[in-house]
């Protein structure tokens, strides 16, 4: 009987059960939508890193020898050690010179390159080149292709007998890229054989152990007797920690989202409760006096809450995982590179739901059990007219200005606050997740105007190969009237004798001060270098505790030596990190310049036939490569938008469905006295509208917090400042206006539809 009373009752308010359908949905889709990626990218993160033996320690250094690998690995808690050789080189000019990190060994133990095609790396083999096969990909380069590669001053031609990915370049991304272009990026295993012998130096040892490897320096050190240059663990590489912090981000994201679906749940669960067994009243007592016991009565009631969620949670984790999550695995797979990853759940997903139908049953406990106290006898007659108070408007000193509607509806506030907070937390969190979309938006264009016009004073981009002399820099930056630009990965700390926990690995760049390349403070205002000092980028000096007028310490990565440095202004720059200094002062130092790239203004015609050159981009090209790497941007803002939209649309209808019930009977009253329905559907629009605003103006400050919340997670790599346009705030808050409005119409058919003799027939 209960079953078949529970069926009758959701086709009669399907509007609000469906919303909460609706809602419960939407949670689990943004939750299991974001968590099919992070969970589906770890578990395949976790077989490459399985597969490949993925070191947990580098020790970067000069020379190592076989004797210093055996020392290490004799650490206790050391396990698997392995010497190689990184060197930084150039593909072929045909292959615009891109960025060649070139790893050679003598043997295969830890890091080990992972085979998506052809032979498994032999680090016997003087004839083979295992190359990374997203380059290839790029380039149309296969299994039995011969390839060349520049390094060390040597022109190396092999056979590619493998294409193949490793955990160290997941994210690769060329430093004269804003972001992953796999056309300027590449990495490459040789045998160590096909160096001369006067080049086999190995500059790292790579080492897999228990726990934290940081943890082990002591003893490292005492076994290399401190000849190195510093100890780093999994955080400082790049290419690996930056996968870290999306994953992370999106983490986040698939809580954040859910919880904020789930919290409107609850209130629209709350308000349909309560009106429910409200109107149910005489029902109850009458199931009472027939002997059934208010705990099955209350079961009965909390059944409505529990199925309508279960399927709804059941429909959003199918629609996660097979739409939004494939879709994200599939964008995100473009910029990283992790083979086999796919849209993964696990048990977090049937746990969330259970919660979720827990708090969801729990509020419509807590809304029924006040009518379940009532005595059945008491129950058997109408609810008593609650007695008519003043509302607290009322009071206002204009109150007796005021028209019929704007009176009405604040009486309707006053009697239903609960129904009004659902609707004012509804479009407020409807803002601020528009607002958080459209604010992406915005961003993205503040970011690529302040790159490409405010630090990128120039045209025209040279890349020069390892075989480029000072002089010929030189030649070509007299030709095009440019400036010289020098790159280098180094090490910065705050003290002269760091440990590893206070080192972090970054870039430096050393430019000729002419004004082409440019260096922001940290209020994104353009500011020239100031000889005798450097400028250090603002998330590096945060981590670091650094300030204007400190020193930094900074060494390169093939030296031992700590150089020191006084801190100008603290610089912001969206993608390269680290330290800027003038080619004066570089020299100074004792160092010698070797440019990396040319910039000038002009269109360099011809550069890209000298023999020095590898590849020349002009604006428009680093533009589209920008542009490229920001779709997975779009998607995000897409669904942001999207969920937003939907979210609105639920909650001011919800609240209208609500009001209409609840007020049907005055309604029919109205008509009677004259009102027609375009007048009635006005009422409930303007209360909409009135909630609309007031959730509008809550919301419009707390978008830019989440804003910055999800720039701030993409790591220490990437600086993006945060912006948010007017004009996107009366967008936001022009849409949700829009949305009430259109929710006004949906009660048009109703309200003309209203049977005033059934309905005050049933006052009597």
């Amino acid at each position: 009987m209960l079953k078949r009373k529970m069926l009758r009752d959701i086709k009669s308010g399907f509007a609000q059960f469906f919303s909460i359908f609706i809602l419960a949905a939407v949670a689990m889709w943004c939750y299991t939508g974001f968590q099919a990626n992070v969970i589906g990218g770890s578990k395949a993160r976790e077989e490459l890193n399985k597969t490949t033996n993925f070191s947990d320690g580098w020790i970067y250094g000069a020379a190592f020898s076989e004797e210093q690998a055996d020392a290490v690995a004799d650490v206790d808690g050391v396990n698997d050690v392995q010497l190689r050789t990184e060197v930084l080189g150039k593909a072929d000019e045909k292959y615009h010179s891109a960025e060649l990190y070139c790893y050679f060994q003598s043997s295969q133990k830890v890091t080990k390159p992972y085979t998506i095609e052809g032979e498994d790396y032999d680090p016997d083999d003087e004839d083979g080149v295992w190359l990374f096969q997203r380059f290839a990909e790029a380039w149309g380069l296969k299994v039995g292709d011969s390839f060349t590669s520049h390094v060390m001053g040597l022109d190396l031609t092999k056979t590619i007998k493998g294409l193949v990915a490793t955990p160290e370049y997941e994210y690769a991304c060329a430093s004269t890229d804003a972001d992953t272009d796999y056309h300027n990026i590449s990495f490459a295993y040789m045998s160590v054989k096909v160096l001369p012998e006067e080049l086999r130096n190995y500059n790292e040892i790579v080492f897999t152990c228990d726990g934290d490897p940081l943890k082990l320096e002591e003893d490292i050190s005492d076994a290399l007797d401190g000849s190195y240059a510093f100890l780093a663990d999994r955080k400082s590489i790049d290419g690996y920690n930056r996968l870290t912090d999306e994953l992370s981000q999106h983490d986040s994201f698939s809580y954040v989202f859910s919880a904020v679906f789930v919290a409107i749940a609850l209130l629209v669960i709350t308000t349909t409760m309560k009106r429910m067994v409200a109107r149910q009243r005489t029902q109850i007592g009458t199931l009472n006096a027939l002997g059934m016991k208010n705990r099955k009565i209350m079961a009965h009631y909390i059944s409505f809450s529990v199925v309508i969620t279960a399927l709804g949670c059941i429909v959003g984790v199918v629609l996660g995982v097979f739409t939004f999550g494939k879709m994200m695995v599939d964008l995100f797979g473009e910029f990283y590179c992790v083979p086999g990853w796919r849209a993964g759940y696990d048990g977090k997903s049937i746990l969330l739901s259970a919660v979720i139908v827990v708090i969801c049953a729990a509020a419509a406990f807590f809304s029924c059990r006040m009518i379940l106290k009532v005595h059945p006898s008491e129950a058997l007659r109408p609810a008593a007219a609650k007695t008519a108070k003043p509302c607290i408007f009322e009071k206002l000193p204009f109150w007796n200005k005021l028209g019929f509607t704007a009176r009405y509806d604040l009486r309707d506030i006053a009697r239903s606050k609960l129904r009004a907070v659902m609707g004012i937390a509804g479009t407020m969190m409807g803002m601020v997740i528009m607002t958080l979309g459209l604010g992406a938006y915005d961003t993205l264009g503040y970011v690529r105007n302040w790159y490409f016009s405010d630090i990128q004073n120039y045209e025209t981009q040279v890349l020069f190969k390892d075989s480029c002399t000072p002089e010929d820099a030189l030649s070509i930056a007299d030709e095009y009237d440019g400036e010289l630009i020098s790159a280098d990965l180094i090490s910065i700390a705050a003290e002269s004798h760091p440990t590893s926990d206070d080192i972090v690995s970054c870039k430096l760049t050393v430019t000729e001060g002419k004004g082409l390349f440019r260096v922001s403070d940290d209020a994104l205002d353009v500011t020239p270098l100031e000889a005798g000092s450097v400028a250090l980028t603002m998330k590096q000096a945060d981590r670091l505790g650094l300030k204007k007028g400190d020193t930094v310490y900074w060494k390169r990565a093939a030296d031992d030596k700590w150089n020191e440095s006084r801190i100008g202004f603290i610089s912001r720059h969206p993608s390269i990190m680290g330290i800027t200094m003038l080619r004066e002062d570089y020299e100074a130092m004792g160092f010698e310049f070797r440019p990396a790239m040319l910039v000038s203004k002009q269109s360099c015609d011809g550069a890209e036939d000298l023999d020095f050159v590898s590849a020349v981009h002009s604006m428009d090209d680093l533009k589209a490569a920008f542009d490229k790497s920001m779709e997975v941007m779009d998607l995000l803002v897409f669904f942001m938008v999207f969920f937003a939209a939907l979210l609105i649309i639920v909650v001011l209808y919800n609240s209208g469905n609500l009001s209409f019930n609840e007020r049907e009977k005055e309604f029919a009253t109205l008509k009677v006295l004259g009102f027609k329905s375009s007048a009635i559907r006005r009422l409930i629009s303007v209360q909409n509208l009135w909630l609309s605003v007031i959730g509008v103006i809550i919301g419009i400050p707390l978008g830019q917090a989440p804003l910055r919340a999800m720039m701030d997670s993409n790591g220490d790599q990437v600086d993006w400042p945060c912006y948010i346009s007017p004009v996107t705030y009366v967008i936001a808050a022009a849409f949700v206006m829009l949305v009430s409005v259109v929710v006004g119409f949906m009660f048009r058919k109703r309200i003309r539809k209203i049977d005033m003799v059934e309905v005050l027939k049933g006052m009597e």
